[in-house]
């Protein structure tokens, strides 16, 4: 079971604190004023609302003030009188304890709730400010390749003109760079809907924003801190006092009942004649009640079986974490593949490079070539750029899932 610590607090617990950051503030620094707002009014409402349920089990004392008046027996009557009344139960069979531990329960799961849905839109910010950062490297890219793609058509248009190349091969050349100028077109709309979706939850420019930076977490640790789990061990405990507040509904009660009431006033034939009719007096009493109910038996049957169903969801929330973690350890080995593939090829295209411009100084080739080259070699260090943006995208989904319980 969580600790108390799943209260309020989690407004100011980083979505990501294991994390080492590059930002002076954690990434839950991205969500706009409002945003941060409207989920610290939520905590305050599930507060307000817990605690309004911790304490429904006392009835309200009701003050009353009376008045009538009667012609009856050709009489005018006049009563009017100040009432006190309390209906109050002090013992439920237990059901009174188990309500306010509910109620207790149910703070936590209402806190908990929002952090889950706070941090899904802190994650939402962040990966848009990454793919802002993944799609202007990407459109750098694009344009190395439509600039290679335009250095090729001169090529080939001159070995055309010169009779050393067939048509076909000018006509594929230019049919690549439209493709790479369409898919140029694609990446800026990409880029443009990425702005809008990050101006939706962040006040903050992305382009002064830092990127924070993800490290991987030991298994056990994000299965510990997992802040899924935690709702669902808080929700078990939920629904475990809820069952049993529901059963001890159908058990014995005691209530204690008691008035005090002023007559200011009265009018009755039968009482005027006694000289203390409008002095005060006190009712007080106890009463002992168990309900009858034929549909308790399903009621109760009911609560149990939610209760059960959260013990097996809890056991299906670790698989899923499991498998997350997993699915996570692959991707990550895939991108460093990728990494390395691209870091050898830097490598062998700055030595293409030097290569090609002692060519170029000898007379052997041209600058376009060698443009070409130093191209193609600032392309593969804009995919590595990529790729390691990639690896922060996939680290993202386990910090979003887990919190500092220390704090």
């Amino acid at each position: 079971m969580v600790s108390n610590v799943l209260n309020v607090r989690f407004l100011a617990c980083s979505l990501l604190a294991a994390a080492a950051l590059h930002a002076g503030g954690g990434p839950e620094s991205l969500l706009s004023a409002m945003k941060q707002k409207s989920f610290e009014l939520q905590h305050e409402k599930n507060s307000a609302d817990s605690g309004q349920l911790e304490f429904s089990w006392i009835n309200p004392v009701t003050i009353g003030y009376d008045y009538s008046n009667s012609n009856q027996f050709d009489r005018t009557q006049i009563n009017r009188s100040l009432s006190v009344r309390v209906d109050q139960p002090i013992f439920k069979s237990g059901g009174i304890w188990y309500a306010i531990k509910y109620a207790k329960a149910s703070r936590k799961v209402g806190d908990i709730g929002i952090e889950v849905q706070r941090r899904a839109m802190i994650k939402q910010a962040v990966a848009s400010l990454f793919n802002i950062r993944k799609s202007l490297l990407q459109i750098k890219k694009q344009k190395l390749l439509i600039e290679n793609d335009r250095i090729d058509i001169q090529r080939k248009k001159e070995q055309y003109l010169s009779g050393d190349l067939d048509s076909s091969f000018l006509d594929q050349a230019i049919l690549q760079k439209n493709r790479d100028t369409m898919a140029l077109f694609s990446l800026e709309e990409s880029l443009a809907q990425l702005r809008r979706s990050f101006a939706d939850l962040s006040g903050t420019d992305p382009k002064k924003a830092k990127l924070p930076h993800f490290s991987l977490v030991r298994k056990e640790r994000f299965l510990k801190e997992n802040i899924d789990l935690s709702l669902s061990e808080e929700q078990i405990a939920q629904k475990e006092y809820f069952n049993i507040m529901t059963w001890t509904r159908y058990m014995p009660t005691l209530s204690l009942q008691g008035s005090w009431i002023k007559p200011y006033k009265n009018g009755s034939i039968y009482l005027s004649s006694y000289p203390n009719a409008t002095k005060s007096y006190y009712v007080y009493g106890f009463r002992l009640s168990i309900p009858i109910d034929i549909t308790s038996y399903h009621t109760i049957e009911s609560t149990r079986a939610d209760y059960l169903r959260a013990k097996v969801e809890l056991n299906d929330k670790k698989i899923e974490a499991e498998n997350l973690y997993r699915s996570v350890l692959q991707r990550l080995e895939v991108i460093d593949k990728k990494v390395e593939l691209a870091k050898e090829d830097e490598t062998l295209y700055a030595s293409l490079v030097e290569s090609t411009k002692q060519k170029v100084e000898a007379g052997e080739m041209t600058t376009f070539d060698l443009q070409t080259m130093e191209n193609s070699k600032t392309i593969r260090i804009l995919d590595r750029k990529i790729y390691e943006i990639e690896r922060q995208l996939v680290l993202l989904d386990l910090y979003e899932k887990i919190y500092d319980s220390s704090v």
